[in-house]
């Protein structure tokens, strides 16, 4: 039986320039084993992963309803997956709902001025469901509600 996580939890964050005055912030997770960052994107409504990270893990594209989109427009072939495992610091997560999409084009970027990948971008809905919050001066996130 897994142990219920009890109070908050503080995790470091690392903040990352792409260019001149461009930041993200990042957090280490892992997501049924496969351990990376995720970019912090509070302006984005659900939580994502890299789908060409997690292949068997798709869900039948009938059950899909998410409706998403971009700055740059419409983002299409969405999937959706529901975790085995999600663990950011020492929280292991109760199984999460999130969406698979193509990050190639973030990726991209990320190798060409960071030679890194990240794995996925935490959304709105994890923060507001966890109570997040995030320390900029101190490079830490705290986790206030755990499930």
């Amino acid at each position: 039986m897994r142990k219920k996580n009890t109070g908050p939890i503080t995790v470091p964050i690392e903040k990352v320039e792409l260019e001149d005055h461009s930041y993200h912030i990042l957090v280490a997770v892992e997501i049924n084993g496969i351990a990376g960052d995720m970019i912090i994107d509070t302006g984005a409504s659900v939580t994502v992963a890299d789908r060409q990270l997690f292949p068997r893990f798709e869900e039948p594209e009938e059950a899909v309803k998410i409706q998403s989109g971009s700055i740059t427009g419409e983002i299409k072939d969405v999937q959706v997956m529901h975790t085995e495992s999600f663990q950011i610091g020492s929280i292991q997560l109760q199984e999460m709902c999130i969406a698979l999409i193509d990050l190639d084009y973030v990726n991209k970027m990320y190798k060409k001025h960071l030679n890194r990948k990240v794995i996925g971008l935490l959304g709105s809905d994890f923060c507001i469901r966890h109570g997040i919050i995030i320390d900029y001066p101190h490079l830490t996130l705290t986790i206030s509600q755990q499930d």
